[in-house]
């Protein structure tokens, strides 16, 4: 599902890290943020061809900058499903879910990310946001809760139970 906006911090261009890349690297994180292929949880896949013609890359330029930016600890990457997650994704302003059905659409996509590693480090970082946290409060602060106030989707953060065979092969 592609987004309409993608907001990009001004403080991007003082970060250490992405000021510790070189041009292509900058611009294939820049991709990683905004492209269309971008999820609201801040993770999608893009196979490596996508992302080179998208660019107007060679194959080798692609390899190296993704190298890049995953070694400058922006991105975490899963190669066998070709997701590519970007850190910090939540702590910006305009990726924060605003409402409990904006939060239970966003876990609804990350329950759909094939990468274990990925998938967890996304449904961490979003259950530290202001709507995670109260739309899918931890179970100690359920106790009260009626039945029929519980979210659509809750958090999976066994690997097991959202593995690709558990969610019946998609």
């Amino acid at each position: 599902m592609s987004r309409d906006f993608a907001p990009i911090a001004p403080a991007l261009w003082t970060s250490p890290a992405f000021l510790s890349l070189d041009g292509d690297g900058r611009q294939l994180h820049l991709f990683f943020l905004s492209s269309p292929h971008q999820t609201s949880a801040g993770c999608c896949r893009i196979r490596e061809g996508y992302a080179v013609a998208d660019l107007k890359w060679q194959p080798g330029q692609y390899q190296a900058a993704l190298a890049n930016i995953i070694a400058a600890d922006l991105v975490l990457h899963d190669p066998a499903t070709e997701e590519t997650y970007v850190k910090k994704w939540f702590q910006h302003k305009g990726n924060i879910a605003t409402n409990k059905d904006h939060a239970k659409g966003t876990m609804k996509i990350i329950s759909k990310i094939d990468s274990d590693a990925i998938r967890e480090l996304a449904e961490a970082d979003f259950l530290q946001t202001e709507w995670g946290r109260r739309t899918f409060p931890p179970p100690e602060q359920q106790e009260n809760k009626a039945p029929w106030d519980d979210p659509v989707v809750q958090p999976i953060s066994s690997a097991l139970a959202n593995s690709r065979l558990m969610r019946g092969g998609r």
